[in-house]
């Protein structure tokens, strides 16, 4: 199966959606202690901006606890979270530019190398007109932690403020899935029209995380 090819569609045909309806649902844990429980029922029009979301999540870390339910209809575009990304990806983007002075074509090259090792690594296995692209995460993980060792403290010092106020749930996540794992596996399910159905992050050891997406066309 030419794995560029499937790519290319799948990217191809999602770009051309306006409409987004699916759950999110984040479970995580430490040794056999649950510590966040995740879910989210979501519906976007990317067109507009409108979107409609409900939400619940449980909490339960190092002494600090909390539970949360929300149904909200909201215009994304006019979303802070949206905004603070935005910001944040203008952030990276000047620390990348930084880091370039220092060795621009290096650094690209570098970035090239780690997307075709993930093509490489890809393995694309279909069935009963259905198709699961896999990947092992594990020495993924290992290399974005290693590429990006010097600017962990500089992003967390960016983010701290908004993490601890809004955003713990998220860093949660990201701690988690920067763990060392037995096993990590990310699972992409594509139906015969090239739409994602389903992702699937499932990461085992200390820590244990599994995220999971499904969509509805």
């Amino acid at each position: 199966m030419n794995k560029i090819k499937l790519l290319y569609d799948v990217f191809k045909t999602m770009k051309d959606k306006e409409l987004f309806n699916g759950t999110i649902s984040v479970d995580a844990a430490k040794g056999d202690s649950k510590v966040l429980s995740f879910s989210n029922k979501f519906n976007i029009n990317v067109a507009t901006g409108e979107t409609k979301t409900e939400i619940s999540s449980e909490f339960d870390l190092e002494g600090k606890k909390a539970k949360h339910q929300s149904n909200t209809e909201f215009n994304i575009k006019d979303c802070k979270h949206h905004k603070f990304h935005q910001h944040m990806h203008m952030k990276h983007q000047d620390i990348g530019n930084h880091c370039c002075e220092h060795g621009s074509i290096k650094a690209k090259l570098s970035k090239i190398t780690f997307i075709l090792n993930i093509l490489n690594n890809l393995k694309a296995d279909g069935k009963d007109e259905k198709t699961v692209l896999s990947l092992d995460l594990k020495e993924v993980i290992k290399e974005i932690k290693e590429q990006h060792k010097d600017l962990n403290n500089e992003h967390q010092n960016s983010c701290k403020h908004h993490i601890n106020d809004q955003h713990e749930h998220c860093a949660c996540i990201k701690e988690f899935l920067c763990s060392d794992h037995d096993e990590a596996i990310l699972n992409i399910y594509i139906n015969k029209n090239n739409e994602v159905e389903k992702i699937e992050v499932d990461a085992k050891g200390e820590n244990s995380l599994n995220v999971l997406v499904n969509l509805a066309w």
